[in-house]
């Protein structure tokens, strides 16, 4: 065994030591309750076996010798009517019936003679109970009370007897199997007490064999130390194991031997101490109390170009900057409280405290500046007392390029960054323009009226194709102008339940069709209105809630939303499958896809990371609360004021006209492009307002001397003169001619390195991305000169569509519309609509598709 435990460091014998104890005691413990466990359900088994049977045998006793002698005699007595009686006496009978058919069914074979006996009585006995019946059904009391006395009661005395027999034989064998159990109990316990020492006797076994081991080792080792302590210094200490005591009797045979080198070849380590001194890649030099140099190593001499004969034995320092040491003088003067008298003063003050490490710089014989990190520290002899100081300085010459590397690697980056914002930016405009085109003579097409029903369904998917590749631009744009810290914040006030309702919606139908349970839980203190950047806010809600939907299977979404002490807390939680703790270290990183998560792989992994950077913009802190198997929890906290209800236009639909009263104000459209010149121009005419455009900036100059327009939509990149050019020439001349300011709205598809305040700053009064919303287009000319604009309202929905001909449809067609509805591919429900041919049917069901009322339609397919 100790060989055995020789092998083991002492934390592992005693670990093992303590492991087998607690491993023994559990072990016990678990013997011991597991005996007891038995012992309860043989207690238990006992009562279910016993007990109960006596309960039956009592009951059906009481039926006969109390319930029915007592109902005759209190109806012979008149204190109870026949009928009554008659109805407990008959209930009493069945209930002891019950009762002894359970009794015999659980009965032991051995009690057949009884049980024989008691069914003979019972027989007999139920003649009589016939006859009480008759009696007690034709209201003959006179015959019933010498019956009772007479007949009854005699017959029923001998059952009850013979039943109370049974009662007592059950308790006797009930208490015998107590006994037995008793019994059983003491010989357990008696067992666990020998289980007990036996298993106190084997931890002191193994605690005894771990201590031999330790205090064997221990006594030879003091042994041996005693012998070397005698001036043997050949002795060795014998090692034996792996533990720390065998360490340590091997650092002390190398303590040994390194003694008897010390005392045996002094002149062997003085030149090891010189090897050092000349080969040490750092300068060395030692000083004494007077600052007379005493050391000055070869390193020291080639770095600084000073012989060691014109330093050594002499008090100065030529190779300290006097500059440097004035100033370093001066500054622990004044903590010190005192003037500092020398260099030696000053090293003396610096290691008052203990070593000092700084930087210094040197200066060469031939006049080179060397910075040195230099540490100093105080020498001191055997009694403890200061003998010197030595300073060991290491050359920073190649870490200082190092940093300079750095830097100039660091302003590369910044420069390739720059680069690369500058890529982004162009490859958004050039994304963008044809984009804003497609948009914008979808939205011009759809304006025009006589179009069919199918051509504006058409052109609403365009618009949102459009909006969708849009969406996947603004992500990547989005990204670059998180990594500048370009992005700013449009504070404004915003509909509360509006915002938080639209954020719900958008994801309604995914989860509709997966049968998940998408709610909202707003708290009542929640304002009506709140201040803050909206668009942002529903941006992470969107993306938060997108999230939870995709991952969900089944159960449900949550969002809630909170409001205390001028912070709003909103919170989205699901009942997903969760996330690993190794994916939520990087599951806020741009472009992490959870690896547990199948379908993870058809994001672009950038929601998360632009979550989380917008609420750190907007002053919160984005958190996840994730297990898995348990769901998801994020939650973030924003200050945002209560704020006003905001103006809005009345009505909301599409644009028209101008009001009448208003005058056509002339516009000047200026973009290179002919398609953006166009689609402009036509959106601004389609309303009554008038129109010119200009290729450039040159040329829009020439237009704005002469027609003096009363706004102007400016592109911003555009050959021979750009936007900005010709607004800051357009200004100076309304300042020098004293002319009335022209609202200039700057249009530009590079919306990446571009913000309103910027555009402010360099003279422009708005600014409108490509690609735009013919609404943003009208909201900000009525906003700039005062236009007020008729709308045309959203054609109503039909009030209701009569769905009962769905059930007498086949049941393929119905199932086929079904699936589609269930996935949310409205395209492939209208399909199977179009089966129906002609059928009256058949609009109702298109105009609930179109208006995406599916939970309505899959209500009435499921009816």
């Amino acid at each position: 065994m100790p060989a055995f435990l020789s092998r083991f460091r002492i934390a592992a014998k005693l670990w093992l030591g303590y492991s087998a104890v607690a491993a023994i005691l559990a072990g016990l413990a678990l013997v011991q309750l597991g005996l007891l466990h038995q012992e309860e359900r043989q207690a238990i088994r006992i009562f279910e076996n016993r007990m109960v049977p006596v309960r039956q045998l009592k009951v059906m006793s009481d039926a006969y010798g109390i319930r029915i002698l007592f109902a005759a005699r209190q109806v012979r007595g008149g204190t109870l009517d026949a009928a009554e009686g008659l109805a407990r006496v008959r209930s009493a009978r069945r209930e002891a019936g019950r009762q002894w058919a359970a009794f015999k069914a659980s009965a032991p074979a051995s009690d057949g003679e009884v049980l024989a006996r008691v069914d003979a009585l019972t027989t007999y006995v139920a003649k009589d109970l016939d006859r009480l019946e008759q009696l007690l059904e034709e209201g003959r009391l006179p015959d019933l009370g010498r019956f009772v006395d007479d007949d009854l009661l005699p017959e029923i005395l001998p059952l009850t007897n013979l039943l109370a027999g049974l009662v007592q034989a059950q308790e006797d064998a009930a208490q015998q199997s107590m006994e037995e159990m008793a019994a059983r109990s003491r010989r357990t316990r008696a067992l666990s007490y020998v289980l007990i020492l036996a298993g106190l006797a084997t931890a002191l076994a193994l605690g005894y064999l771990i201590a031999r081991d330790l205090s064997g080792s221990i006594r030879g080792m003091v042994e041996q130390v005693r012998r070397a302590a005698g001036g043997d210094l050949e002795v060795r200490v014998r090692i034996k194991g792996q533990d720390e005591l065998a360490d340590m009797g091997r650092d002390l045979n190398r303590m040994i031997a390194r003694l008897r080198e010390t005392i045996h070849a002094l002149g062997e380590q003085e030149a090891s101490e010189r090897a050092v001194l000349e080969n040490a890649r750092v300068a060395i030099i030692v000083r004494d109390n007077g600052g007379v140099v005493r050391r000055f190593n070869p390193y020291a001499e080639d770095l600084l170009g000073y012989p060691a004969e014109e330093v050594l034995g002499r008090s100065s320092t030529v190779w300290l900057d006097p500059e440097e040491v004035e100033a370093r003088a001066r500054e622990l003067a004044q903590r010190v409280g005192r003037p500092v008298a020398s260099e030696i003063d000053l090293i003396r003050l610096l290691t008052e405290a203990g070593p000092d490490q700084r930087e210094w710089t040197f200066r060469a014989r031939d006049g080179r500046s060397i910075p040195m990190l230099v540490a100093l520290s105080r020498i001191t002899g055997a009694d403890g007392e200061r003998i010197g100081y030595l300073s060991v300085a290491s050359d920073l010459s190649e870490r200082k390029a190092l940093e300079a590397d750095l830097r100039a690697s660091e302003a590369r980056a910044q420069l390739a960054n720059r680069a690369k914002s500058a890529f982004l930016s162009n490859m958004s405009h050039e994304l963008r323009t044809p984009l804003n085109a497609i948009l914008g003579y979808a939205q011009l097409m759809a304006r025009r009226p006589g179009r069919s029903a199918e051509d504006r369904d058409q052109l609403g998917r365009v618009l949102a194709a459009g909006e969708h590749l849009l969406s996947l631009i603004n992500d990547v744009l989005f990204l670059s102008k998180i990594e500048s810290g370009g992005l700013d914040l449009r504070i404004g006030p915003f509909r509360t339940a509006a915002l938080l309702d639209g954020a719900l919606d958008m994801q309604r139908i995914r989860a509709e069709a997966k049968g998940l349970e998408l709610r909202l839980e707003a708290d009542p203190a929640l304002p009506a209105y709140l201040d803050g950047d909206a668009a942002k806010l529903k941006q992470i809600l969107v993306n938060l809630l997108g999230n939870a939907v995709k991952f969900t299977q089944k159960g449900s979404v949550v969002l809630r939303a909170g409001y205390a002490a001028g912070r709003a807390t909103f919170a989205v939680e699901d009942t997903g499958p969760g996330i690993s703790e190794e994916d939520q270290r990087q599951l806020f990183q741009a472009f992490f896809q959870a690896a547990n998560q199948p379908l993870a792989a058809e994001g672009t992994g950038l929601g998360l990371h632009i979550s989380r950077s917008l609420v750190h913009l907007m002053g919160g802190e984005l958190a996840l609360d994730s297990r898995l198997g348990e769901g998801s929890r994020f939650s973030f906290s924003l200050p945002l004021p209560e704020g006003e209800a905001p103006l809005e236009l009345e009505g909301g639909g599409q644009v028209i006209r101008l009001e009448p009263g208003q005058h056509p104000a002339a516009m000047l459209v200026v973009d290179d492009r002919p398609e953006n010149r166009d689609l402009l121009a036509q959106l601004l005419a389609s309303v009554g307002l008038q129109a010119i455009t200009a290729a450039d900036g040159i040329e829009a100059l020439e237009l704005w001397e002469r027609h003096h327009p009363s706004l102007i939509w400016m592109d911003l990149r555009m050959p021979r003169m750009s936007g900005f050019e010709a607004l800051q020439i357009l200004r100076g001349r309304e300042r020098e001619q004293n002319l009335t300011h022209t609202p200039v709205v700057a249009i530009s598809a590079s919306v990446i390195d571009l913000d309103r305040e910027t555009l402010r700053k360099a003279g422009f009064d708005d600014f409108l991305g490509k690609p735009f919303r013919e609404a943003q287009l009208f909201e900000v000319a009525g906003r700039l000169l005062g236009l007020r604009f008729l709308t045309r309202q959203a054609a109503p929905a039909p009030v209701s569509v009569d769905l009962t001909g769905l059930k007498l449809q086949p049941e393929s067609w119905r199932a086929d519309l079904k699936d589609a509805v269930l996935i949310g591919d409205t395209e492939a429900a209208l399909a199977v609509v179009d089966r129906l041919g002609h059928h009256p049917m058949a609009d109702g069901l298109r105009h609930l598709l179109r208006d995406y009322k599916l939970q309505e339609l899959l209500n009435a397919l499921n009816g």
